[in-house]
């Protein structure tokens, strides 16, 4: 296994790079998704592997109340985020995120956004406990990373647009690693950015015991339920 302090050298050098890529389709897609999935105010977000802060200071646009926590291994990379964004309620730590004890005891929302691929898969299944104990019942983990096939595609033609560590991470992989940490995948998308199914994006959760309870509906919820029926008696009926 790669020394920590090689890869801690590399991305403390990396932050001129990260810093004229800023804010690319990539990273805003990043964060639609979570405010598609409920971002407001108030959350309480977890950013693991936030190189220079570039997602925070996106995410910062919308919570403003609640607690952003950001974490790297790049010591050098986590000062320049803090020389960039300084508001009261936005925290940035150096730690290595397999052992990384958040002051957040449980966030809203924690994400990996292009992070995992980075990390020897010797130690996935470490994070993926750890990263278990930061959740709630009801918070959402998402991660982001690129596509298997893309990375073994650049390892022989682009080698050169590689990083330290930069792996294919199968599916397989994250689903083992999940159920031993106690987690589910919830949905699950192959989909493109630069070149046709080039990323893949997790949203995951804790893995929730089946009860058989009735599901609870607000009236709205009957209501649009109410029509669909009608819909289907009218249109579909056999």
């Amino acid at each position: 296994m790669m020394k920590k302090s090689e890869v801690k050298k590399y991305y403390d050098d990396y932050i001129t790079e990260q810093y004229n890529i800023g804010v690319n389709d990539r990273i805003f897609l990043m964060y639609e998704k979570l405010k598609n999935l409920g971002l407001s105010p108030t959350s309480d977000v977890i950013e693991l592997g936030c190189g220079i802060g570039v997602v925070t200071h996106l995410i910062r646009k919308t919570v403003t109340k609640g607690k952003v926590e950001s974490v790297d291994l790049s010591g050098a990379s986590i000062e320049f985020a803090k020389s960039k964004i300084n508001y009261s309620n936005v925290a940035f730590y150096e730690g290595d995120i397999t052992e990384y004890q958040p002051k957040i005891k449980q966030a809203d929302f924690v994400t990996l956004f292009d992070v995992i691929e980075h990390i020897p898969i010797e130690l996935h299944e470490k994070l993926f406990l750890n990263v278990s104990k930061m959740l709630r019942e009801d918070s959402w983990l998402l991660i982001n990373i690129p596509s298997p096939s893309s990375i073994e595609w650049d390892r022989i033609n682009a080698p050169e647009a590689l990083q330290i560590i930069d792996q294919p991470v199968h599916l397989e992989y994250i689903v083992q690693n999940c159920s031993k940490a106690g987690l589910e995948i919830i949905s699950f998308d192959n989909y493109s950015i630069w070149a046709e199914n080039d990323y893949n994006f997790f949203l995951i959760r804790k893995k929730k015991i089946y009860s058989g309870k009735p599901l609870k509906l607000s009236s709205v919820q009957k209501a649009k339920r109410k029509v669909w029926r009608e819909k289907i008696k009218r249109f579909y009926n056999f």
